[in-house]
C-alpha cells in the first residue's frame, strides 16, 4: 500500500509541474500542429496532431509518466482491417480514369484553412489562412499564401513568405501530400475490398469501396471511398491516415467532392479530427479546409501570374 501511495505522489507532483508549464508548452504544441497543416489541400498528408507529444513528455516529466503514456497509446491505438482483395475494382478504375481526364491542364484554386487545438480546458489555439494552389495535370506547381492569422496575430509579410517558402519546399520534395487511392499515380499502392452498394452509409447511387495499403507511411491511409455509379465521381473519402503521432489515439479524415468547375469534380471540403490522451490530460486538434474559386488557364505562365493576384 505504501508503495502505491508513493507512486501516486510522484505522479501527482509530475502532473502539477506539467500544469505549471502548460502555457509555454501549448504554444510549442500549436506551432507543430500548424506546421503540419501548412500545405493542406486535397491529397495532403493530414494533421500531425502532436497532442502532448510535442511537449516532449519523456524528457520533461520523467520515465514514470512516459511509460504510462506509451502504454495508454498502445492500448488505445486504432487499426483498420486490411481490404479483402488487391484487385482494382472496375468502379475504382473508372473513378481513376475520370479524375485523370478532368485534372489535365493548368488549374488553380483558393484554399481557406481553419485549425483549432485545445487541451483539457487548459489551452486553446487557432489559426486561419487563405492561400492559392496551382497544379498542372494534377501535379503540384506552386502555393501562394495571402493571409495567416494565429491566435489573433496577423502574420507579417516576411512571416507569410517564410510559410510559403517552407510549404513549397516540402511539396517540391514530395513530402506533404496524401496519396489518394483513386489517383492513377498511386493506385498500385493500395488493396481494395469488394464494392458495396446497399450499405447503410452509402449515399444514394454510390458504391462503397474499402482500401488499405502495405505502405504504412505518412502518405497512405486506410478507409472507404464512395463513388457515384453513374459518373464515377468520388463523392466522399473517409479514412484514418497512417501518420498518427505517438500520442494521438485516434484520427479521422473526411474529404467531400463537388463540382469545382463544369468539367472538374474535385475535393471541395476536408474535415479532420484528432484526439490524444496522456494521464489526466487530453487534447483535440481539428482542421477544416474549404476549396473554391477554381480556374483553368491556357498556359502555366498565365496561371502563375494569376496565382499572385487571387487574394480574396
Amino acid at each position: 500500500m505504501s508503495r502505491r501511495l508513493s507512486h501516486f505522489k510522484i505522479a501527482e507532483a509530475v502532473a502539477r509541474r506539467l500544469v505549471g508549464s502548460i502555457p509555454t508548452l501549448s504554444r510549442q504544441l500549436f506551432a507543430e500542429f500548424s506546421k503540419g497543416n501548412a500545405g493542406r489541400m486535397p491529397g495532403n498528408i493530414h494533421p500531425i496532431v502532436h497532442v502532448l507529444h510535442s511537449m516532449n513528455i519523456s524528457s520533461r516529466i520523467g520515465p514514470l509518466l512516459a511509460g504510462m503514456v506509451i502504454m495508454t497509446m498502445i492500448l488505445g491505438g486504432l487499426y483498420r482491417a486490411p481490404a479483402s482483395s488487391s484487385a482494382v475494382p472496375t468502379i475504382v478504375q473508372r473513378a481513376s480514369s475520370v479524375y485523370a481526364s478532368q485534372v489535365r491542364g493548368v488549374i488553380s484554386m483558393q484554399r481557406h484553412f481553419t485549425t483549432q487545438l485545445s487541451g483539457g480546458g487548459l489551452f486553446h489555439h487557432g489559426e486561419n489562412s487563405d492561400s492559392g494552389q496551382l497544379m498542372e495535370n494534377g501535379k503540384f506547381v506552386k502555393i501562394a499564401y495571402y493571409r495567416i492569422v494565429r491566435d489573433g496575430h496577423t502574420f507579417s509579410s516576411s512571416e507569410v513568405r517564410q510559410r510559403a517558402d517552407q510549404t513549397n519546399k516540402d511539396w517540391a520534395a514530395g513530402k506533404v501530400f496524401f496519396k489518394e487511392p483513386y489517383d492513377a499515380q498511386y493506385i498500385d499502392d493500395y488493396a481494395f475490398g469488394e464494392p458495396q452498394t446497399a450499405c447503410s452509409s452509402c449515399p444514394s447511387g454510390t458504391q462503397a469501396v474499402s482500401f488499405t495499403s502495405a505502405k504504412r507511411d505518412a502518405q497512405h491511409g486506410s478507409g472507404t471511398m464512395y463513388i457515384n455509379v453513374a459518373n464515377a465521381h468520388v463523392v466522399r473519402l473517409e479514412y484514418t491516415p497512417y501518420s498518427l503521432p505517438p500520442h494521438a489515439t485516434s484520427g479521422t479524415v473526411t474529404e467531400v467532392g463537388g463540382a469545382a468547375l463544369p468539367d472538374l469534380w474535385y475535393v471541395v471540403r476536408i474535415n479532420e479530427v484528432y484526439t490524444g490522451h496522456a494521464l489526466v490530460f487530453s487534447g483535440t486538434g481539428t482542421f477544416t479546409g474549404i476549396f473554391d474559386h477554381f480556374r483553368r488557364f491556357a498556359s502555366l505562365a498565365a496561371g502563375e501570374t494569376a496565382l499572385q493576384n487571387q487574394a480574396p
